[in-house]
C-alpha cells in the first residue's frame, strides 16, 4: 500500500483546505444569519425572545449534536469527502425550504430539518484537513485557516443577508443562502479525493480500518487530562460564544435603534475582520512562536477567553453607537484567537482512529449545552428582567452570560500543565495502533 499523501501537491492541498472550510462554513451560514434574521422574524411572526431562545438553540442542537456522533463514526471509517458533499447538500435543501414557513412549529421544524445537514458538515472536513496537513506546526496554521469558518459566514450573513432582508424578506434570503450548499455539493464529490483510497480497487481486502468504540474514545477524553480539560474548557466556551450569538444585533437595534441594513453592514465588517485576525494570528503564534510549546500556547488561548468579559462589558454598557462597535472590536478578535492552537492540539492529544469521534463527542456536548442551551438563556433571562430594565433586559442577560468565559480560561489553563506528558503518551499509543493495522494488513497479503 503506497502512503495516501506521498504524490499529493502543495497546490492540491491547500484546494482541499479551502474546500473543507468553505463546506464548513456553508454549514454555519444558517446559524449566523440567523443572528440578523432574529428581529424580522420576531415581529412577522409575533414571536417571544423565549420562543426565539429555543429557535436559535434548541430547535436546531439537539439533532445538530445528536447526529455528529454518527457522522463522526462513519467519518472515521468511511470516504469522508462523499460525507462532506451529502451533508452540505442536505443542508442546501433543508434551508431553502424556510421560504414556505408561515408559523412558530413550522420554523421550529424546519431549523431542526437543516440541523441535520449540518451535523454532517464538521466531523469529515474536520478529520480530512487534519489529514492532509500532518506535521504539528503546518497542522497548525491549517487549523487556523480551516477556522476561518467561524467569522467568514458573519460577513455573508450580515452584509449580504442585510441586503436581501431589506429587498425580499427573510424567507426569500434563507432561501437564496441554501442554493450555493447544494451546487457545493457535486463539486466536493467530483473533486475532492480521500486520503485513505488505495491505489487498487477501493473494494480491495488489504486495507483493513481499526475499529475503536465510542466508549473508548470517551474513556480516553476523560482519562487524560489535557483532553479532558480541553474538552470542558470548550464545552464552556461555547455556552458563552453560542448563547450570546443570536443577539448581537437584537441588542444593537433595541439599545441603540440602528436599522437591520447598518447593523448587518458594521456587524459583518467587524466580526469578519477581528474574527479573521484573531484566528489567523493564533494560528500564527502557534505555528512560528511557540509550535513546540503547547503549554504556552494553551496559556495565552487562556488569557484571550478570559478578555472576553471586559471587552464584551466595554461593548454592552457603551452609551453610545460609535463607542459600542469600537469595543466590539477587540472582543471578535479574542473570541476566535483560539480556534487554530486548540483544534490542533485537540487532533494530536488523540490517535488518528480517533480523531472525528472525539471532535464530535465534544461538539455534542458543546451543541446541546452551548447552543441548545446558551441562546435559551439569554432569551428567559431577558424576559424575565424586561419588566425591571425594559429594552435594556438583553443587554444585562448577555453580561451575565458572558462571565463564564472565566470558567472556560481556567480549564484551558490547566492543560497547559500535563499537556506536554499526554502528548507523548499519544505518539507511543499512535505507533501500537499502526503496528496492529501492518499486522492486519499483512495477515491478508498472506491470505490468513
Amino acid at each position: 500500500m503506497r502512503e495516501p499523501l506521498e504524490n499529493v501537491s502543495d497546490a492540491y492541498r491547500r484546494y482541499v483546505l479551502g474546500m473543507m472550510t468553505l463546506v464548513y462554513s456553508l454549514g454555519t451560514l444558517d446559524q449566523s444569519i440567523m443572528v440578523l434574521l432574529v428581529e424580522p422574524i420576531k415581529h412577522d411572526l409575533r414571536l417571544t425572545d423565549s420562543q426565539l431562545g429555543f429557535l436559535t438553540g434548541i430547535a436546531y442542537a439537539l439533532l445538530y449534536g445528536l447526529l455528529g456522533v454518527p457522522v463522526a463514526r462513519w467519518s472515521d471509517r468511511g470516504n469522508r469527502a462523499t460525507i462532506a458533499a451529502v451533508a452540505i447538500g442536505l443542508w442546501g435543501i433543508t434551508v431553502m425550504a424556510c421560504l414556505w414557513v408561515s408559523n412558530f412549529a413550522q420554523l421550529a421544524v424546519a431549523r431542526t430539518a437543516a440541523s441535520i445537514g449540518g451535523s454532517g458538515c464538521m466531523p469529515p472536513t474536520y478529520s480530512l484537513a487534519g489529514d492532509y496537513f500532518p506535521k504539528p506546526a503546518e497542522r497548525a496554521r491549517a487549523m487556523a485557516i480551516y477556522w476561518l469558518a467561524g467569522p467568514l459566514p458573519l460577513v455573508v450573513s450580515f452584509v449580504v443577508g442585510a441586503w436581501l432582508n431589506e429587498r425580499y424578506g427573510w424567507r426569500l434570503t434563507l432561501f437564496l443562502v441554501g442554493i450555493p450548499g447544494v451546487l457545493l455539493s457535486f463539486l466536493v464529490k467530483k473533486t475532492v479525493r480521500e486520503p485513505r483510497a488505495l491505489r487498487h480497487s477501493p473494494h480491495s481486502p488489504r486495507y483493513v480500518q481499526v475499529d475503536v468504540k465510542i466508549l473508548h474514545v470517551a474513556a480516553h477524553l476523560w482519562s487524560q487530562r489535557s483532553a479532558r480539560n480541553l474538552s470542558v474548557a470548550l464545552l464552556l466556551f461555547y455556552t458563552v460564544a453560542f448563547g450570546l450569538g443570536p443577539w448581537y444585533a437584537a441588542f444593537m437595534m433595541r439599545s441603540h435603534h440602528v436599522s437591520i441594513s447598518e447593523v448587518g453592514l458594521w456587524l459583518g465588517v467587524i466580526f469578519g475582520s477581528g474574527g479573521s485576525a484573531g484566528v489567523l494570528l493564533g494560528g500564527y503564534i502557534a505555528g512560528r512562536w511557540f509550535a513546540h510549546d503547547e503549554r504556552t500556547q494553551m496559556r495565552v488561548c487562556a488569557a484571550s477567553i478570559a478578555l472576553m468579559v471586559p471587552c464584551l462589558a466595554a461593548f454592552l454598557l457603551s452609551p453610545v453607537k460609535q463607542l459600542a462597535l469600537i469595543a466590539l472590536v477587540p472582543f471578535t478578535f479574542v473570541l476566535s484567537f483560539f480556534s487554530g492552537p486548540a483544534y490542533a492540539l485537540m487532533q494530536r492529544l488523540v490517535p488518528e482512529q480517533m480523531r472525528a469521534t472525539a471532535l464530535a463527542l465534544v461538539m455534542l456536548l458543546a451543541n446541546l449545552i452551548g447552543l441548545g442551551l446558551g441562546p435559551q438563556i439569554v432569551g428567559v433571562a431577558s424576559d424575565r428582567l424586561q419588566p425591571l430594565l425594559g429594552d435594556d433586559s438583553l443587554r444585562y442577560a448577555m453580561l451575565l452570560l458572558s462571565f463564564v468565559a472565566l470558567w472556560s480560561a481556567w480549564h484551558f489553563w490547566r492543560v497547559g500543565a500535563s499537556v506536554s506528558g499526554d502528548l507523548r503518551s499519544v505518539s507511543g499509543n499512535s505507533s501500537t495502533v499502526r503496528d496492529d493495522m501492518k499486522i492486519a494488513n499483512a495477515s491478508f497479503d498472506s491470505g490468513i
